[in-house]
């Protein structure tokens, strides 16, 4: 009764979290015949007095040591993975996975076997903020060790440092995807309205190149013939893939990469590093001159067919 009156006395309450092992596995609701796990991530409780669903804005952010942030979750979030959904008047329960953002998984792009999601928190001291209208209150919290683990604190840093460096290179690579799939949709679109016009056949075949060498450098960096998931038992996994599929290897457990880890780490690294450089270099060069030439030849840049 009287933490009841308490809560009633304040605007918004962001409760501890408990200490929290980083515990593996998953658990099930509603077995008529087992027992439901505790969920395996750190449970945030809060209060919020008031809530408008249409008006109010509310976020929750999680911190490391140095301040910086590692994920934040809000009602504003445009992307379904980072809002906070179900939230009532009164006490609400948000269970974080201890994760932050990974690599961008480009839309239906096909990974076999690939984890490119942020690392698992290494055990140490943490905090949460929750945001409610641009009122903030927070809370330390603690991530203990599996009392099982064979891992040292140390060989857990290992293992994130690793992960998040992968992360960082495939996120880069598959940014770089993205970039050349818009400009090669603007060389075909170009190529298609300017095909019948005489002064335009050299850049129009220009136009044409240039597709094939931006399509080349995709083709390295990610498996383009993969429609559905079984599509990687038919066509070899690209250079992206691989490096997912070493940190899907160097996140089982809590142990660091061996020294083979490292070293495939590295070599996939430098491949993929000699294809983006391929790629700065035809924005750079080629890209340039097409658009130089374009300009020189007074084209119109919207074109309406009759």
């Amino acid at each position: 009764h009287q933490l009841n009156n308490s809560i009633k006395n304040h605007k918004n309450i962001l409760f501890k979290p408990k200490d929290t092992y980083r515990m593996a596995g998953g658990s099930r609701k509603n077995s008529k015949t087992e027992g439901m796990n505790h969920p395996s991530g750190v449970i945030t409780y809060f209060h919020i007095k008031d809530f408008d669903k249409e008006k109010d804005t509310i976020s929750l952010t999680y911190f490391n040591t140095k301040g910086d942030t590692i994920k934040s979750f809000s009602t504003s979030a445009k992307e379904k993975k980072d809002q906070l959904v179900d939230l009532k008047k009164g006490a609400n329960q948000f269970n974080w996975n201890m994760r932050g953002d990974g690599a961008e998984k480009l839309k239906k792009m096909i990974l076999w076997w690939a984890n490119i999601d942020g690392p698992k928190a290494v055990p140490g001291t943490y905090k949460v903020s929750l945001s409610v209208n641009g009122e903030v209150s927070s809370q330390p919290f603690t991530i203990l060790a599996d009392p099982r683990a064979e891992s040292s604190l140390q060989e857990m840093q290992q293992q994130f440092d690793f992960i998040s460096s992968v992360n960082k290179t495939v996120d880069k690579a598959h940014q770089s995807i993205k970039k050349i799939r818009k400009i090669n949709d603007q060389l075909k679109s170009f190529s298609t309205q300017y095909k019948d016009d005489e002064k335009t056949k050299k850049l129009v075949e220009k136009a044409k190149d240039l597709q094939k060498q931006f399509s080349a450098i995709e083709k390295e960096l990610y498996q383009t013939k993969n429609r559905s998931g079984q599509d990687p038992l038919n066509f070899p996994i690209k250079l992206t893939n691989k490096l997912g599929h070493l940190n899907s290897l160097v996140g089982i457990g809590d142990f660091g990469p061996t020294a083979q880890d490292i070293k495939v780490k590295n070599e996939l690294t430098k491949q993929i590093d000699e294809q983006l450089k391929a790629f700065d270099t035809l924005i750079s060069e080629e890209i340039n001159n097409f658009n130089k030439e374009f300009n020189a030849l007074q084209l119109n840049y919207l074109f309406v067919e009759d």
